[in-house]
């Protein structure tokens, strides 16, 4: 099950964005969407740069078997500074490609 968290300072709050990235990550993965939990977190005291008035983000995805990280990277850069208008140089992705026998979904291990 793929989590993918964004926590960011954007000030244009996009009500779609949970929906939006559920549907690239499926397709970046190749996972089916029912699989993809995302967390979208606005914090307008969060500074990039040193700077709260400069729109970054900071995404996190943790899933299993993440063959294409630097398409992901790429593709979820493009996303962050069209969705939420972030500065690309001051978006920060973390990857975490995860072991199945250390996830579980619906109370089962997968692994």
């Amino acid at each position: 099950m793929p989590f993918i968290t964004i926590k960011t300072n954007a000030k244009n709050k996009d009500d779609r964005l949970p929906e939006k990235t559920a549907v690239l990550v499926a397709e970046l993965l190749e996972k089916p969407l029912k699989v993809i939990a995302v967390s979208v977190e606005y914090n307008h005291n969060m500074a990039f740069d040193g700077i709260k008035d400069k729109i970054g983000a900071w995404i996190e995805i943790a899933a299993i078997g993440m063959k294409n990280k630097a398409e992901i990277a790429q593709k979820m850069t493009d996303f962050a500074e069209q969705n939420l208008g972030a500065e690309r140089e001051l978006i920060c992705l973390r990857l975490n490609d995860l072991i199945k026998s250390d996830v579980a979904h619906g109370g089962c291990l997968l692994g």
